[in-house]
């Protein structure tokens, strides 16, 4: 057994996590949530804590036999425990998930970025909640009601968790044991598929909840089911402000160029190489420059997760970001390439 010196550990863990640069987890544990669903517990490497809202996430770069490359996943451990962090990550064909599955193993490090976003009660407040969540989507929610249950939070919760059978529930149990400390949790799972499977629609979703236009509705899983919920919501009155979704399935990409014959090109400029290409005005800087062949690392590129960060030496941009960048960044000269369009021309740090 590995001898832990606790007085060390109690004064270093009271250093926080840089949530603004690239930093160093350990994977402690590891476990699987489902056949395809498995759960990673990371600490800081250097004993610091991470402090999170509920419905965060962080960026991970993960090493690949092609290279690295940086994905987001969201936090689903409580915010009130802030010495590590817990991921539930399904198996897919990409290399990203694939990575982590294969190689990802207690004893291991991985970087990290983060924690970001503006998923959550914290951003999006109410008095009383609509959790509605598919598949892998739950990893929010279940960091939304371990921290109420933790911080002994009386919220108003109905949580739908809608999975392919019984066995593809993630913390199902867990979650029906945390409705003892949250008197006003109620849990709702629902399956698709095997004996009495259903198929989430409007009218099911309006049937568990009736009173879904007084409540502030929080959805995640893939683009179809999320859609579905968004326009149920706003047909029953909920306001845009009330309404919030997480989703990194981005099959379909925001738009990269779209100019006309008359749109104006700007320079980029990259002062580190001296590079330089033409980007139009109606043009994200990130999609002209992998246009152009030029690398840059990114992941989302819906500019949520922060990975493109770059500092801008001149020009000016317009931007409109998820979350990924902090206010006091962008006035120090900060943006994301993802989702800035250029104004003018650009120098970029890179």
């Amino acid at each position: 057994m590995t001898r832990v010196d606790l007085a060390d550990w109690g004064a270093r863990r009271r250093r926080r996590f840089p949530s603004d640069r690239w930093g160093a987890l350990v994977c402690r544990a590891v476990w699987d949530e489902t056949a395809d669903i498995r759960s990673f517990f990371l600490t800081p490497q250097d004993g610091s804590r991470i402090e999170h809202d509920p419905g965060q996430f962080m960026t991970f770069r993960i090493d690949t036999p092609n290279g690295p490359v940086e994905r987001c996943y969201t936090i689903a451990s409580s915010a009130a425990r802030d010495g590590g962090i817990e991921i539930a990550v399904k198996r897919q064909d990409g290399p990203g998930a694939r990575g982590l599955h294969d190689t990802l193993v207690p004893g291991t490090t991985i970087e990290a970025l983060g924690p970001s976003g503006r998923f959550g009660p914290a951003t999006l407040p109410g008095s009383a909640y609509a959790l509605v969540a598919a598949g892998s989507g739950i990893t929010p929610m279940l960091s939304i009601v371990r921290t109420a249950a933790d911080r002994g939070m009386d919220l108003d919760i109905v949580l739908i968790q809608v999975a392919s059978t019984s066995a593809d529930l993630v913390a199902a149990d867990e979650i029906d044991g945390l409705s003892r400390r949250l008197r006003r949790l109620v849990h709702v799972p629902i399956t698709t598929r095997g004996p009495g499977g259903v198929r989430p629609d409007a009218e099911l979703l309006k049937r568990v909840i009736p009173d879904l236009s007084d409540r502030t509705v929080l959805c995640c899983g893939p683009h179809s089911f999320m859609e579905m919920v968004r326009t149920t919501a706003y047909a029953a009155g909920v306001p845009a402000d009330r309404y919030g979704e997480e989703s990194f399935d981005f099959s379909s990409p925001l738009p990269g160029v779209i100019a006309g014959a008359d749109t104006p090109n700007r320079t980029v400029t990259l002062s580190r190489t001296g590079r330089s290409f033409e980007c139009a005005e109606t043009s994200t800087i990130l999609a002209a420059m992998k246009e152009a062949g030029l690398p840059l690392a990114s992941s989302c590129a819906r500019g949520m997760c922060g990975t493109c960060k770059t500092f801008k030496h001149a020009g000016e941009v317009v931007m409109t970001h998820e979350g990924g960048i902090r206010q006091r960044e962008i006035d120090r000269g900060f943006i994301l390439p993802c989702v800035s369009r250029p104004l003018t021309d650009i120098i970029l740090d890179c």
